[in-house]
This record gives structure tokens, C-alpha cells and sequence, in this order.
């Protein structure tokens, strides 16, 4: 009996002792748990405060409207990053953090770009619940955003929002050649998009598709090889790629009241603010000099064989209202006739890098080219608010890029190559990695 009871009291020892060493190993377990947690939960709100940081930064650079950006526009992005870092608890050589702000960055796919961010935060987590584990741990999350150019697809965008027929319209001798993007047509109306062109040669798109919010009019291509794309109805409306689009500054520009009051002494134009119709008739040419030129309520007004020609690096023209930049005033056309011909290249610096001719939303004036009228070169025609017409059967645009509140293409030409190269890419703030 005494063995019995010995063999028993032995059993439960080593019970007592397996169960000991059970909950021991279960609350490590537990503990690595809850170490493995806090840690993961600040690798987490780290990662959401580089993130931040980095975004705060490419605001700054977005809004500095300078590409490249300037260095005061650069140090203010870094000062922006470490503001934001603060505001989220982590500052600098607090609470053992080590916050840095690189712009551009040195490591990633951005390394070297000068349009982006990088925010490394580095903070020490001290763990406690398991001995071995009980130290601080050095967690780090980084983050990198930038003003980035985005190509949105469309070659020729129709931004009118409402039940407007025939946003965008061809008539049966119109020649249609896009390249690289597709056409847009946000008007809701059941007849948004009237086609009369149902030639495969005359009418061809290549990249690109045919997105319209309401309906269409007319027969497109049938047959055509390569296969021409069919029209999506009911796709939904997109918003004005160039919204918030800014303007140009007058500072440091001369104000030209005459053709003559601007002019170098070969006689070509310099950039400046117009308050004069830039334009002529005859046999006139005009040659700009690159730079910005604002045309202040008189326009553009070629007639019969009057020329505007762009000289080397490019120009950027902006059509608005008299008082700019104050509010007010009227505005004028932009009217290419007869045998007029531009031929001008956009900038390829500077915010408006790609942007040919844009108009002020305030200006609803239509941009008209008619008879043997043509206008052509690279870069963006963008006239947020007003139509863009082809009146005459040999008038040609060819561009980059057309956006206009409705297009009337009628019996016109209309030949785009839309590619980062040629048009204007609007630059958007967002997280790079």
C-alpha cells in the first residue's frame, strides 16, 4: 500500500510539473503574441504617418506649378513632411525617433526624381512581456510620393456634363486620324455623339476607344482593318483632366498694346500681355519668340493668308478677358480663316510643358477654323468652356490633344498623335510607394 500510495504521489508531481511547464510555454506564447502585435501596430501607424508625410510633401511640389520644381519650392516639401510627421506623434530625435525627409529620394523606383518625396520614420519599440524579447526594437516604415504627369487615354475629350446633343459631331467629309487615345463624350443626351464619317479610311482610331456617357447618332466603320472600336454608351462622366489648371502670372511680362510695342528688331513677336488681336491679313507672318503669351480680350483673327509661326523652344498662349487677372471684362475668338496657318511648337518646361493653347474658363468663345485654315503642332488645345468648330472642308487641326466643352468637327481634318510627348499631362499629387 505504501508503494501505491508513493507511485501515486510521484504521478502527481509530475503532473503538477508538466502542467507548470504547459502554462509557462502557453504564456510565452501569449506573450510573443501581444509583443508580435505591438510591434506589427507600430510598423502600422508609422507606415500610415510616412505615408502622409510623403503626400504632404508632394502637395507642396504639385502646387509650386514648376517642373522641375524650384529649390525654395523643394525646401518647403521637406518642411511640409516634417510638419505632417509631427502632427501624427512622430518628431525628430523624440521618444527615440528618427525622422527623415529626403526630396528626391535616394533608394527605390523614384531614386533621383526630382518631383518626389521620401519620408523614413524609425522609432524604437521597447517589448516586455517576454524576457527574451524584452528590449527595444528599432521599427522603420518609409514612404514616397510625387507630382506625377497622368495620361488619362482620350485624344479629343467632349467635357460638356449636361443633355447636350451632338457634344461631339463629324459630318460625312470630315477625316477623323487619333493615335494613341480614344474620344470622350460626357454629355448625357441620347444623340451625344452624331457621326456621319463611316469611311475605315477617313475615320481610324489606334489605342484608343470611343467612351460616351449617353448615346450615339450614325453608323460607325464596319469591316475596317484593324478593327475599328466600337462605342461604349453609358460610361460615366470623367472630370476635366486639366481642372484648377493655373494660370499665367502677368509679373515681369510687358503689356503690348500694338503688335509693333512688342517686337524685337527682326520683327518677331516677344511673349507678353496682348492687348491686341494677335493676328493679321494678307500675306503677314507672324513669329513668336518662345515664352507665354496672354491675349487679353482681342484673340487670335487671322484672315486670308496671314501666318503665326512659332521660333525655337516653343510657346504657350493663353486666350482671356480683358481685366485680367482681374475679374471681368469680355473676351474674344480664336479664329483662324482663309489660308491661315499656325504652326507652333508648346513649351517643353515649366508647368505648361505641352500645353499649346489654353483659354480662360471665363471665355466662352468658340475656337474656330474655317476655309483652308489650319492649325498645327504639338501640345494641347483646351477650351474648358466653349466650343471648338471646323467650319470649311480642307480646315486641319493637328495636335496633341483637343479637350473642349463640345466638338463640331463638320467637314474638317482632324489629326492627333496623343502621347506624353505631345500633349500636356496633368500633374497629380500621389503616393509613389
Amino acid at each position: 500500500m505504501t508503494e501505491r500510495r508513493g507511485f501515486r504521489v510521484d504521478d502527481a508531481g509530475q503532473t503538477i510539473v508538466l502542467a507548470a511547464l504547459f502554462f509557462t510555454v502557453l504564456l510565452f506564447m501569449v506573450g510573443l503574441a501581444i509583443d508580435s502585435g505591438q510591434l506589427y501596430f507600430a510598423k502600422r501607424s508609422e507606415q500610415e504617418a510616412t505615408d502622409a508625410a510623403a503626400f504632404a510633401g508632394a502637395i507642396v511640389i504639385y502646387q509650386g506649378g514648376q517642373n522641375p520644381p524650384s529649390a525654395a519650392t523643394v525646401t518647403a516639401a521637406i518642411a511640409a513632411a516634417v510638419a505632417d510627421a509631427t502632427r501624427n506623434g512622430y518628431t525628430d530625435g523624440v521618444s527615440g525617433t528618427t525622422v527623415t525627409v529626403n526630396s528626391p529620394p535616394t533608394s527605390g523606383a523614384f531614386n533621383g526624381n526630382v518631383n518626389h518625396v521620401e519620408v523614413i520614420i524609425t522609432r524604437q519599440v521597447k517589448t516586455a512581456l517576454v524576457p527574451a524579447e524584452s528590449a527595444f526594437n528599432p521599427v522603420t516604415a518609409r514612404g514616397v510620393a510625387g507630382a506625377e504627369p497622368l495620361n488619362n487615354g482620350f485624344a479629343v475629350m467632349a467635357l460638356n456634363r449636361g443633355n447636350t446633343p451632338s457634344a461631339f459631331t463629324d459630318q460625312s467629309n470630315a477625316d477623323i486620324h487619333l493615335t494613341g487615345g480614344g474620344i470622350l463624350v460626357n454629355s448625357t443626351n441620347a444623340t451625344a455623339l452624331s457621326n456621319a464619317q463611316t469611311s475605315c479610311s477617313r475615320f481610324t482610331i489606334t489605342g484608343g476607344a470611343i467612351d460616351v456617357n449617353g448615346g450615339t447618332n450614325g453608323t460607325f466603320p464596319l469591316g475596317c482593318t484593324p478593327t475599328f472600336p466600337a462605342a461604349t454608351t453609358g460610361y460615366p462622366q470623367l472630370p476635366d483632366p486639366f481642372a484648377g489648371f493655373p494660370m499665367p502670372s502677368i509679373i515681369g511680362l510687358p503689356v503690348c498694346p500694338t503688335l509693333a510695342s512688342c517686337q524685337d528688331i527682326f520683327g518677331n513677336q516677344n511673349p507678353g500681355v496682348y492687348d491686341v488681336s494677335l493676328g493679321g491679313a494678307g500675306n503677314t507672318t507672324i513669329n513668336l519668340n518662345s515664352g507665354i503669351y496672354i491675349l487679353r480680350g482681342h484673340g487670335i483673327n487671322e484672315a486670308g493668308n496671314a501666318d503665326i509661326v512659332s521660333n525655337t523652344g516653343g510657346v504657350f498662349i493663353f486666350n482671356t478677358l480683358t481685366n485680367y487677372p482681374n475679374p471681368g471684362g469680355t473676351c474674344a475668338a480664336l479664329t483662324l480663316a482663309g489660308n491661315a496657318v499656325s504652326s507652333l511648337a508648346p513649351l517643353t518646361t515649366t508647368i505648361y510643358a505641352g500645353m499649346m493653347l489654353y483659354q480662360d474658363p471665363a471665355c466662352g468663345q468658340t475656337m474656330t477654323i474655317s476655309g483652308n485654315g489650319s492649325f498645327t503642332g504639338d501640345g494641347t488645345v483646351y477650351l474648358p468652356n466653349a466650343q471648338f468648330v471646323f467650319n470649311g472642308n480642307n480646315a486641319t487641326l493637328t495636335g496633341g490633344q483637343l479637350v473642349a466643352d463640345t466638338v463640331n468637327i463638320q467637314n474638317g481634318n482632324l489629326n492627333i498623335n496623343y502621347a506624353a510627348g505631345t500633349s500636356a499631362q496633368p500633374v497629380l499629387p500621389r503616393l509613389g510607394e
